[in-house]
């Protein structure tokens, strides 16, 4: 049983609720300043007979009168929650809280940003997949064919249209079918109806038709969901509630402790995404919510009518003969109240996230509705003399032709398309895993096979693996696992470049490898074949590579480095070695063997005028080389200015904008612009990460402050990361 000072307790606690974060502490307070709140006779708990009216009749006359007393407190309650729940409204106020470590650094998690995609938007898109028309696989049978519809592309847009976690809900109904032959029928009229199936429950992704006739392409009916439109609510501590049109209500009732409480009026039939936003605008982790449902307009007016009864009945309480009559009168009053349906829902809800958010964003969005769209499928076979089929009769696959005749009887465990129009993947036997058969377990044997040009015999070819499609004539196979190589000539169905190589590389016309038969095996040097077979460069060197349409080789002992076109004809001028490789149109460094003195060329191998009278020099990165005097480094320019001074004890390679150095007066790295302008100062340095003509530098130094503290910075100066080291 409640007594009156239980509740005048728990009203007074839940008055104003405060929250700490950070340097200030927000409150939720009562909007009235005499708070508004119901008053009236209190009740000893003597007084009182906790329940409610169900079991009025069983007790007595001034045991109901008790009931009665304890109803009016109950109801009174009720109605000052809800009044001061939604009287609430957000301030901010100073408060002192503990700080945080400044160092320590909480490692957040985010969820992926909710971007609407309403109706008019996913048409959009799902009409643009017309340009590219999605594709479909037909699989033959001796007297049918089924076709499975390729949907990804199409489900991948309708997920933009769902909500978050939400399972795309799309269905597919073939309406015409186009043969090769040029014939069309109804879907209809070919289609292989499956009686058994629950037509709600089928995947309509796959059907069956009543012919194994070749089809082009099909015309397909899309159905599906998406919402005509939104609305966007975004609370804060400056705007915690905004209200509109038919007595919608968005307000945020609480900010704290890495969560936030709403209260929301929505119209029915609508559904809301709600996330929370970091400072900087990043949804932050949802760890879940809760919510419950709210009394509307109409159900608080009702209460308030209820109480106001309870009153009039305590009143005139010794008009009532018994407590039977008391629970009658207080069950017709409350059938005789106006109807509570309303078009809105009222609904409290609590939301947990990694942090406390900045700001709340609700997305309103319109009930969804069935859409339609008609889109062709096409074929992902492309037409051709023969295709593979599966025989129901015997379990065994063989070759139909166009008009689903067999030409290659059904004997095949199972056949497949390779990756190469007109080669077919074949199993031709199985042999045991391991050294015996014990366990029953088998691996299958597959080979490649062709049909002999104007006939329907197949031939086995000679290589295990396709590695590579060069062009519609010419691909690179391997004989046997981990080599060797060679070059298949399609059409001629015959060997070009003998199984003789390892670690190709095709380049335009050029066949990169070295002799051998085995990958892991140094057998021979790496030298350039045409895909002919014909020795154009001779495998001498220790290393040949490719690069935006240039051949870098190096010689054996390493001290020749030599650049060639694709033509193999050779830019590296006589007597001197390439320092590196042409990179975003920049010269190529070089150096003359005899004198040691260094150069730059241009892709032609023609000199340029640039004076280079300097100790070492490096390749240009980002527009910028590093140049050695004396011990000490500078940098030039792409004519050879020199843009900073060689004063430097060290400068990396320069990224898009800066360089890192090290100067005189300051024990570690600086970051410096191309004008030599000193831009930062970064600190004593443990390891730096730099590549050339890139911007993915990272520089990490040691804290100047805090014994064993690293701070990361990225190529621009901005730190990214601090931690402590061990």
């Amino acid at each position: 049983m409640k007594t009156a000072m239980t509740r005048t307790k728990l009203l007074a606690s839940s008055l104003i609720v405060i929250a700490v974060i950070g340097g200030s502490a927000y409150y939720l307070m009562e909007r009235r300043a005499d708070n508004g709140l119901l008053t009236g006779v209190e009740y000893s708990e003597e007084q009182l007979n906790e329940g409610g009216v169900e079991d009025l009749k069983a007790l007595s006359l001034p045991e109901a009168k008790k009931r009665l007393n304890y109803l009016v407190l109950d109801v009174r309650d009720s109605i000052n929650r809800i009044a001061m729940i939604e009287g609430m409204r957000l301030e901010i106020s100073s408060a002192k809280a503990t700080p945080a470590d400044p160092q320590e650094k909480k490692e957040l998690q985010y969820e992926q940003p909710f971007v609407p995609f309403p109706t008019q938007d996913l048409q959009t898109a799902l009409v643009s997949l017309k340009q590219t028309p999605v594709q479909f696989q037909q699989l033959f049978f001796d007297n049918q064919s089924g076709l499975k519809l390729a949907v990804e592309p199409i489900r991948d847009v309708l997920k933009r249209g769902a909500l978050p976690d939400q399972r795309v809900e799309d269905r597919y109904q073939v309406q015409t079918v186009y043969f090769r032959d040029g014939t069309q029928q109804p879907f209809a009229e070919v289609a292989v109806k499956d009686s058994s199936a629950d037509e709600q429950e089928q995947d309509t992704t796959k059907v069956e038709l009543s012919l194994n006739k070749p089809v082009e392409r099909i015309s397909v009916a899309l159905t599906y969901q998406s919402y005509p439109g939104f609305k966007k609510v975004v609370l804060d501590k400056a705007h915690p509630k905004v209200t509109a049109d038919g007595g919608e209500v968005y307000q945020l009732t609480a900010l704290a402790d890495a969560s936030a409480s709403l209260l929301l009026a929505t119209p029915k039939g609508k559904t809301y995404v709600i996330q929370g936003l970091s400072a900087d605008g990043k949804p932050l982790f949802s760890g879940g919510n809760s919510s419950n449902s709210s009394p509307t307009t109409g159900q608080k007016a009702n209460l308030r009518k209820y109480y106001d009864e309870l009153l009039r009945m305590e009143d005139n309480f010794s008009s009532f003969k018994s407590a039977a009559a008391v629970q009658d009168h207080l069950e017709q009053f409350a059938k005789n109240l106006p109807s509570t349906d309303s078009d809105l829902n009222n609904i409290q809800a609590h939301y947990r996230f990694e942090d406390t958010p900045e700001s709340i964003v609700i997305y309103l969005l319109d009930p969804a509705q069935p859409q339609t769209l008609t889109l062709d499928m096409n074929n992902s076979v492309a037409a051709q003399e023969r295709y593979i089929a599966y025989d129901n009769k015997t379990e065994k696959s063989g070759f139909i032709d166009k008009n689903g005749v067999w030409v290659v009887k059904p004997r095949f465990e199972r056949v497949d398309y390779s990756q190469v129009p007109g080669i077919y993947n074949m199993v031709v036997g199985a042999k045991p895993l391991g050294d015996g058969d014990d366990d029953g377990w088998r691996q299958l044997i597959t080979q490649y096979f062709m049909f002999t040009p104007g006939t329907n015999t197949l031939k086995q070819l000679p290589f295990d693996i396709i590695e590579q499609q060069i062009n519609d004539d010419l691909i690179v196979v391997e004989q046997i696992t981990n080599g060797p190589y060679g070059v298949f000539d399609i059409k001629q169905q015959q060997i070009v470049v003998p199984m003789k190589y390892v670690n190709p590389e095709v380049v335009g016309s050029l066949f990169i490898a070295r002799p051998g038969t085995k990958t892991y095996k140094t057998e021979a040097n790496y030298g350039i074949w045409s895909l002919s077979g014909k020795e154009l460069l001779p495998p001498r060197y220790r290393s040949i590579s490719a690069k935006d349409g240039f051949i870098y080789t190096t010689s054996t002992d390493r001290d020749q480095n030599d650049v060639y076109d694709l033509a193999l004809k050779k830019i590296t001028p006589p007597g001197f070695t390439a320092l590196g490789v042409f990179d975003n149109d920049q010269p190529l460094l070089i150096q003359e063997r005899k004198t040691r003195q260094f150069a730059f060329i241009d892709t032609q191998g023609k000199t340029l005028p640039i004076s280079l009278p300097y100790d070492n020099v490096e390749s240009f990165s980002n527009g910028m080389a590093v140049i050695r005097k004396d011990e000490r480094y500078g940098a030039i320019d792409l004519t050879g200015k020199v843009r900073v001074p060689p004063t430097y004890k060290s400068i990396n390679a320069f990224q898009k904008n800066l360089a890192a150095a090290e100067m005189e007066g300051f024990d570690g790295l600086v970051l410096i612009d191309k004008d030599n302008t000193l831009v930062k100062k970064l600190g004593h340095e443990l390891s730096a990460h730099v590549g050339a003509n890139s911007n993915d530098a990272s520089y990490q130094v040691w804290d100047a402050k805090e014994e064993n503290r690293i701070n990361v910075f990225d190529a621009e100066g901005k730190q990214t990361d601090s931690y402590v080291r061990e």
